[in-house]
């Protein structure tokens, strides 16, 4: 009878692959620049410039202007994402190179890019979905558009509310990008928005810079934020990284509060920290289209 690998005691080869679903990302990432920030309570001063020129007659007097300046408050966040595991794990990681250690980090640092958008969108806590107390929701105070049964019109009634600001960006849900990419021409068939491809990952909608990811309608908030777009000016938001990323490995203790003491139960946890602030200086430079 011939030998087979049933009679065989085979080493375990485990393969730790990604999920196929679609990661959610910061669109406020994608779309302003980041600016370096401090451990400070920063107040951005908002200058609006008010001044025309004046046409003066030869020996005539010479005119003035009034010019004020707005104050915007600054906030820090600090994120942090907490993975327990076992002990073992951690040693079956380095011996068999599983790579398990090095996905928990990058699922935690996606984690903490999505975040930003919870909070200064919808002023929610993205892993309870409560909502933020303390914070003001950029689309609380943003222009608003109820969605009808024409999305091309929607979109054109977003940007009429901005006919004063300078639109440079475009934060769409997934079933936004999804709708529009739907859209033809009647009369040949072809689609009203090409650019917006089969994956929903947009570069660009209507000449401007554009970006697709469930932060924008928020959808582990607990209570449905009916946000499907967000479109305006995204130098409004001044946000940048009071400390960067940064992850440890801890061995004692309870770190996230469960009652279960880490080195009793043979246990570790990664941990993954940041904090940055953010100001919305002008939410009436966006326009929000909801849901009705």
């Amino acid at each position: 009878m011939a030998l087979d690998t049933t009679k065989i005691k085979l080493p375990h080869s485990v393969v730790v692959d990604m999920s196929a679903k679609v990661k959610d990302k910061s669109t406020i990432a994608a779309l302003s620049t980041p600016i370096p920030q401090i451990f400070a309570n920063t107040d951005h001063m908002v200058f609006t410039g008010a001044a025309e020129a004046d046409v003066v007659a030869e020996g005539a007097k010479k005119s003035s202007y009034e010019q004020t300046l707005a104050s915007v408050e600054g906030k820090r966040v600090k994120l942090v994402t907490t993975t327990r595991v076992t002990d073992e794990l951690k040693w079956a990681d380095e011996d068999n190179r599983l790579e398990i250690v090095n996905a928990i980090m990058a699922d935690q640092t996606a984690a903490l890019a999505r975040a930003i958008d919870y909070v200064v969108y919808h002023a929610v806590n993205p892993k309870t979905g409560s909502a933020l107390g303390g914070y003001t929701a950029l689309t609380t105070g943003a222009n608003s558009v109820t969605a009808g049964s024409d999305l091309v019109s929607d979109i054109d009634a977003m940007a009429e509310k901005l006919l004063e600001y300078e639109v440079n960006g475009f934060a769409m849900s997934r079933k936004l990008a999804f709708d529009l990419r739907k859209l033809r021409v009647p009369s040949t068939g072809m689609r009203l928005y090409p650019e917006i491809p089969m994956s929903l990952e947009l570069g660009s909608f209507d000449g401007i810079p554009a970006c697709t990811s469930g932060t924008v309608d928020g959808k582990k908030a607990t209570a449905p934020t009916k946000v499907l777009g967000i479109l305006g000016n995204f130098d409004m938001i001044k946000w940048g990284m009071v400390r960067d990323i940064y992850s440890e490995i801890i061995e004692y203790g309870d770190p996230d509060q469960t009652g279960v003491d880490l080195k009793a139960n043979n246990q570790i946890a990664y941990r993954t920290e940041s904090c940055f602030s953010y100001a919305v200086l002008d939410a009436k430079a966006f326009t929000v289209l909801k849901s009705a």
